[in-house]
């Protein structure tokens, strides 16, 4: 054999005896949890605290479920009164005893479980047949069809029984198990069938008229408004052609008095009269302007129009003037 095949068998020997050690040695450190946890339980349970003693021999039982372990489980549970929970350990520790050969052991937990069984509190759940889907749980947990109908030891205090099954109503009940060696019986409902809800009737959309349809174009806005505004600029216009008539007739006067006259008062009426006249002749000139202002203004505004229209119910006739 070479060296390198020497080397190799090595390296699978060693590696299979540290896969042949790991869970030994994991084994071993749960023993020694379980025999702290166990330590520290029974220190409890000598000074009455049984209520904190039963969680540690809970713990210790997980981690190395011996026959000793499992007995004193059984009895703290039966000193805080969880008699079915006791009457179960003890069967568990007779059976782990008997695997081991300890005969005494087998009999010191088949005597306490039958010591316990008259004063445990039993619950029964009948369940009705026909129903597809059926679950049934007791405090949280499935209880098997197997179960149903059967009178299972339980801890004296208050239970929840619960069933639902699949398009069923769901249905649960609390029941209170006190007296010892009594019997409690819980019959489950048939469910009844959720009913599907109504369907929801479609939104109602208001009808709404249709928009009014005119045959023919709305007239032209402020039509009269301009024929008034026309008015009164014409009128305007008249005004003032009447005012430089009064005027020219003031001229006139004023120059045929100059006329009549001598020296620097015949002067100084005649360039009055002038004035005057070149005034008349001015607001004369404007009022004639602005009144032919006013006319295109009035004739020019818009005339009065019919239209005609409907909105799907109603004819009707709009004009504007």
């Amino acid at each position: 054999m070479t060296s390198d095949s020497r080397a190799g068998l090595v390296a699978l020997v060693g590696l299979a005896v540290s896969l042949c050690s790991a869970p030994s040695l994991a084994q071993e450190q749960n023993q020694a949890a379980a025999r702290s946890l166990f330590r520290d339980a029974r220190t409890l349970m000598d000074s009455g605290q049984y209520a904190a003693a039963c969680p540690k021999f809970e713990a210790a039982s997980r981690l190395y479920a011996s026959a000793g372990t499992v007995l004193s489980l059984a009895d703290c549970y039966e000193q805080i009164g969880h008699t079915a929970s006791a009457w179960t350990e003890f069967g568990e520790a007779a059976s782990i005893a008997a695997r081991s050969g300890r005969q005494d052991t087998v009999a010191e937990a088949q005597r306490r479980q039958a010591a316990l069984e008259p004063r445990l509190t039993r619950l029964v759940v009948r369940v009705p047949g026909g129903i597809d889907g059926l679950v049934v749980k007791r405090d949280g947990a499935e209880l098997a069809p197997a179960a149903w109908g059967t009178s299972i030891p339980v801890d004296p205090g208050a239970h929840e029984v619960s069933a639902l099954a699949p398009g069923r109503v769901a249905w649960s009940k609390q029941v209170t198990t006190e007296t010892p060696g009594q019997t409690t019986t819980v019959d489950v409902p048939d469910l009844g069938v959720v009913e599907a809800p109504a369907p929801s009737p479609p939104p109602v959309v208001p009808q709404e008229s249709p928009p009014a349809v005119l045959d023919t174009p709305p007239p032209a806005p402020a039509g009269r408004t301009r024929r008034l505004v026309g008015w009164v600029i014409g009128g305007a216009g008249v005004v003032g052609i009447g005012v430089g008539g009064i005027l020219g007739l003031v001229a006139k006067s004023k120059y045929s008095a100059a006329e009549g006259e001598t020296g620097a008062s015949r002067h100084s009426d005649s360039e009055s009269a002038v004035s005057t006249g070149n005034v008349a002749t001015v607001v004369v000139c404007a009022g004639a302007v602005v009144a032919a202002a006013g006319v295109v203004v009035w004739l020019t505004a818009p005339r009065s129009q019919a239209a005609v229209g409907t909105n799907g119910n109603t004819v009707f006739l709009r004009a504007s003037f």
